[in-house]
């Protein structure tokens, strides 16, 4: 009987250390590809920069590449959940703005956020496309999930009837793929506020009809 109601107590407690190992793992991977590039980062350094085994890291990841799109995912979603972005209620919401420049505040507020959390390990991940065929196959499918997103952006803008004429829903996503990409992000390396007014500005100046004097 004693021993039944300790297994019952114990396999939560294995389960939540176990998640706190995996976070542990994948933080350090997270700050190795950032720091030193995905190449030249190795399971055994994740292991010492994690704090433990290099089985232990093994017992998570069957190998670097699943551990650094793991760490990529969690990085741009900002949770666990195998939901992708253009799934989530928050990317919805974007697209529901009435109004052009507050859908482009939006969408460049929640930009931010995600560039912050995830844009240098992206660039890691692009910057390893040459040398690794995974790697280009993960820059490769995130390019095309972020046209993907860009495209519904762009579609929303337009419909809004505020875009200028010059601009169809391709353009406009050109447009966008283009200035909201982790690239420019890192180029500038501003304060989080200095790139959210400048790209939120520079989008509206670029995209929207002039607005007429009363």
């Amino acid at each position: 009987m004693s021993e039944e109601v300790k297994r019952s107590y114990s396999s939560p407690l294995r389960e939540r250390a176990a998640a706190q190992t995996r976070v542990l793992v994948r933080s350090a991977g997270h700050r190795l590809f950032v720091r030193n590039g995905f190449v030249a980062t190795s399971m055994k350094a994740i292991a010492a920069e994690a704090g433990v085994s290099e089985r232990t890291v093994y017992t998570h990841y069957r190998n670097k590449v699943e551990l650094f799109q793991d760490a990529l995912n969690v990085a741009i979603a900002g949770d666990e959940e195998p939901v992708a972005m253009r799934d989530r209620p928050e990317f919805t919401e974007v697209l529901a703005m009435p109004a052009a420049s507050g859908l482009i505040a939006e969408l460049v507020r929640r930009n931010g956020i995600v560039q912050e959390r995830a844009g240098a390990l992206i660039m890691a991940g692009i910057e390893s496309a040459g040398a690794d065929a995974d790697m280009r196959r993960i820059s490769d499918e995130g390019e095309r999930a972020m046209r993907a997103n860009c495209l519904a952006v762009a579609e929303a803008l337009v419909a809004t009837g505020e875009v200028r004429a010059e601009f169809d829903v391709v353009a406009v996503a050109d447009v966008l793929v283009t200035m909201c990409s982790p690239h420019v992000h890192q180029v500038l390396d501003w304060p989080a506020d200095r790139y959210r007014d400048w790209l939120a500005s520079t989008l509206e100046a670029s995209l929207l009809r002039p607005v007429r004097a009363p």
